[in-house]
């Protein structure tokens, strides 16, 4: 009997040394990230967000569960928690380049673009590589500054160089705010709406592709042409009707819509914008 129980003690002790190592595989990392995509399609955030913070490793942002947790932060808007959450990794001792590049994300969320090109820059001396996503953030926020407008373009060519279908779209959008920078409207018109028409359909495209409208109807009416650009302008408030979290895209779009209106409707008094062949 009494070898009995040592080997159910044994066996058992197996099993718990083996699922606590099946929770610190890959497989089991996926399985979570899967659960929390369900919880966060059916609208259950406070249970996602528990999930992520039970069985995320607080020491890198490097694992794939904080770093869902982070990227989830930034684009809710909760940026505080996102800068706990990485300055959390950082004092266990993460020094990657993500965890620079997830700060500069938060610094730029909170208008704070000095900073932020700071975090991009050192995060590209740390790790190089992370030039395929940190590139386009820079160079998004250079277009927002007006400055250095080249090295923008040169970081915005690389990232089309070394992206394919859906996730060209976001540097097309780029594209077209630099387009706008320089004064070449018809590049952003082009631009914008090629980066409309590589998103994919669906709810969580809807911001992403109103704006996208929204810069080809400022295009279109820089180029004088107004009608397109009242057209492009429905077409992008059809898509913020009832979308939270886009209130100043949908005023922007709603006043540029009724001034290309109002243009439309008297084009001998209105004052045509600069065409650009």
């Amino acid at each position: 009997m009494t070898r009995l129980v040592a080997g159910m003690f044994a066996a058992l002790i197996l099993l718990t040394l083996g699922g606590f190592l099946f929770m610190r595989t890959r497989a089991w990392k996926r399985l979570q990230l899967r659960r929390a995509s369900i919880l966060a399609a059916t609208n259950r955030v406070d249970a996602m967000i528990r999930l992520l913070q039970r069985n995320r490793d607080r020491r890198s942002v490097l694992d794939p569960l904080t770093n869902a947790l982070v990227y989830f932060f930034i684009r809710a808007g909760r940026l505080d928690e996102a800068e706990d959450t990485v300055a959390e990794a950082i004092q266990k001792g993460d020094s990657s380049g993500t965890a620079l590049g997830q700060l500069g994300l938060i610094a730029s969320g909170r208008g704070k673009a000095d900073e932020a090109e700071h975090f991009y820059r050192k995060a590209l001396e740390k790790d190089p590589s992370l030039i395929r996503s940190l590139g386009v953030n820079l160079a998004g926020l250079l277009i927002e500054k007006r400055q250095g407008l080249d090295e923008a373009e040169r970081l915005l060519e690389q990232a089309l160089e070394s992206r394919e279908g859906a996730s060209r779209s976001g540097v097309h959008v780029n594209m077209a705010l630099l387009g706008l920078a320089r004064g070449e409207s018809r590049d952003a018109l082009v631009h914008s709406m090629t980066g409309y028409e590589l998103m994919p359909t669906g709810e969580s495209s809807r911001g992403p592709r109103a704006q996208a409208l929204a810069l080809a109807a400022r295009a279109s009416g820089l180029l004088g042409e107004r009608e397109e650009a009242v057209e492009l302008s429905r077409k992008a408030l059809g898509l913020l009707d009832g979308l939270q979290g886009f209130d100043k895209l949908r005023t922007e779009v709603e006043e540029m819509a009724a001034a290309y209106s109002k243009q439309a409707a008297s084009p001998g008094k209105a004052s045509r914008g600069p065409r650009n062949p």
